[in-house]
């Protein structure tokens, strides 16, 4: 009989501890927080009564990508938003922006349409801040280049043109003063705009080399998308589109085109002090080859939002924790599907975030009494210790299809899982 007892008390432990283990894991997936959702629309995840703020999707397939940052841009524009898109050759991108907000309101400059003049309609000014402000640190222009960039600037205004970038490109900077001396001497100018305009090149001539540098680098850059001599009469920026009320969307061609992306995200300075709100959308960009790029995602707030997508968004931040997480950290909404490095989806895991995990070890005792009569006894003890734990693991994000997605909103905090259709 004692030994049937035992074996009765042993059942019993065995009933119990798989109750304690059910309500254990009913206890995890509560504090896990992952809602399941049936297959659903991205666009529904993205509320245009929500600030836009910033925003980051990162993996699967293009296309979900493209229609998430469509319906983020719909957001920005209700919200007020001017908008830039920056990207390298995604034709479904400018597709989906021509096809949903129609030709008339967006302007795409590409290799079809190479119409981009960051000066156009811009004052001496801010030409010479636009210059100064995108160098990049191996060819840094200093602000005592300002007089040099104002120079040109006159001599071109003295000739009764607009400048455009063009023009700077293709001057003659080594033979320049030549040049002002021989319009003086054939009437184009007068004595005093002459004098003017050599004493601002003389005062900036430390720069020059700078100067050159960087127009002869914008020139190889920009190559498919500034407006030449023959389309200048077209030319536009982002200040003129924006005036027009249109998406201006550039095809950057590579995503390391770091004097270009600096031009473009340091015009949105001229955007913002017309108290306009600033969204950029980085496309499949190398945000840690520019510097312009990384200083806006990292401190923009509310009134300079930022939309980052990639096949791999970690990757685009050069592999660097300390930028993406600051970045990621200020994202109120974060799209994660299918990637297939195991260190980014480790980083993208941690994005996520982590929660209090339950977790049970059971210790299982038999003694034998040979006292009276013989019989076994059996006892097992359950101990529950709480670990922190990725809410989505590595490998889950890894295993995912291309139409599969995580979805973090940090308004309402919830954490969301369904497959797009």
């Amino acid at each position: 009989m004692n030994g049937l007892f035992g074996i009765l008390i042993e059942g019993t432990n065995n009933r119990m501890n798989r109750r304690t283990l059910r309500k254990i894991q009913e206890a995890n997936e509560m504090n896990q927080g992952i809602i399941r959702y049936r297959p659903s629309q991205i666009e529904a995840f993205i509320d245009d009564m929500v600030p836009v703020e910033s925003l980051l999707f990162s993996g699967g397939a293009n296309l979900i990508r493209v229609r998430a940052m469509i319906r983020a841009i719909e957001c920005a524009c209700i919200q007020g938003y001017v908008v830039l898109v920056m990207h390298c050759g995604n034709s479904e991108l400018e597709q989906g922006l021509n096809g949903y907000f129609g030709a008339n309101n967006v302007c795409l400059v590409n290799r079809n349409n190479p119409i981009y003049d960051p000066f156009a309609g811009a004052s001496n000014a801010e030409i010479a801040r636009l210059v100064v402000s995108s160098s990049p640190n191996n060819y840094k222009i200093n602000s005592v280049g300002r007089y040099y960039l104002n120079g040109v600037s006159d001599y071109i205004r003295c000739n009764h043109k607009s400048p455009r970038c063009y023009m700077y490109i293709n001057c003659p900077h080594l033979t320049f003063i030549d040049r002002v001396n021989d319009a003086e001497s054939k009437g184009r100018i007068s004595s005093s705009e002459a004098r003017m305009v050599i004493s601002q090149i003389m005062q900036g001539e430390v720069e020059r080399g700078g100067i050159e540098n960087f127009f002869h680098e914008l020139s190889l850059q920009g190559s498919a998308v500034l407006a030449s001599k023959s389309n200048a009469a077209y030319a536009v920026n982002l200040l003129a589109a924006s005036n027009r009320q249109q998406i201006f969307s550039v095809d950057i061609q590579s995503g390391s085109n770091a004097l270009l992306i600096n031009l473009l995200v340091n015009e949105t300075e001229a955007v913002i002090s017309q108290g306009s709100k600033m969204l950029i959308v980085a496309d499949r960009l190398k945000i840690n080859s520019s510097e312009a790029l990384m200083n806006y995602v990292k401190h923009g707030g509310s009134a300079n939002g930022a939309v980052v997508s990639s096949d791999d968004v970690f990757a685009e931040f050069g592999g660097l924790d300390s930028d993406f997480f600051a970045f990621a950290g200020k994202c109120s909404k974060l799209i994660i599907s299918k990637h297939s490095s195991a260190y980014s989806c480790q980083k993208l895991s941690d994005a996520i975030g982590s929660y209090d995990k339950q977790e049970v070890s059971s210790s299982f005792s038999r003694n034998v009494s040979y006292f009276g009569r013989w019989g076994i006894g059996s006892g097992q003890t359950e101990n529950i210790s709480i670990k922190r734990e990725n809410k989505v693991k590595p490998e889950e994000i890894q295993r995912l299809n291309n139409d599969e997605v995580y979805i973090l909103d940090k308004y309402s905090g919830e954490l969301s899982y369904t497959s797009v259709i």
